[in-house]
């Protein structure tokens, strides 16, 4: 299957209201493109704009459908991730509610049970924000 005709949870370990991904839009072999509309029900959304934290969720959560995606490819089993680190952290601004935004994680490594990656997100080709992560795939025990 395509990534666009997975319903988006059978991708990731979040459940409502923690979800901050509509679609994963496309996967490479180093990469993938989500997608999310910013809805005023947001958790994250806040005087009618989403935060820095949904930002860096967002981020985390297309990094999650990514790997997901990989997962169930191989008739494996979805496994949970976690956000290690976060680094070089910018933000541009803060999208508003009824918009959507797209991001884009590269995967510039994989080691030792940690994926290191870069990620953007984007309205309409202007960068909102930008960072590296480490997330952890398995229980924080590495299992």
């Amino acid at each position: 299957m395509k990534p666009e005709e997975y319903d988006i949870l059978d991708l990731i370990p979040q459940r409502p209201p923690m979800v901050l991904i509509d679609q994963l839009i496309s996967v490479s072999e180093k990469s993938a493109v989500g997608r999310l509309f910013i809805r005023k029900s947001n958790v994250f959304c806040e005087n009618g704009f989403l935060q820095e934290g949904g930002l860096m969720e967002f981020i985390a959560q297309t990094a999650a459908a990514y790997e997901g995606y990989r997962q169930l490819s191989l008739q494996e089993e979805v496994k949970p991730g976690f956000i290690g680190a976060i680094k070089n952290l910018s933000i541009t601004f803060l999208p508003e509610i009824n918009t959507e935004i797209q991001s884009e994680i590269i995967v510039d490594n994989e080691l030792l049970g940690y994926t290191l990656i870069t990620g953007k997100i984007f309205q309409k080709n202007t960068v909102v924000a930008e960072c590296e992560m480490r997330i952890l795939v398995g229980t924080p025990e590495g299992k």
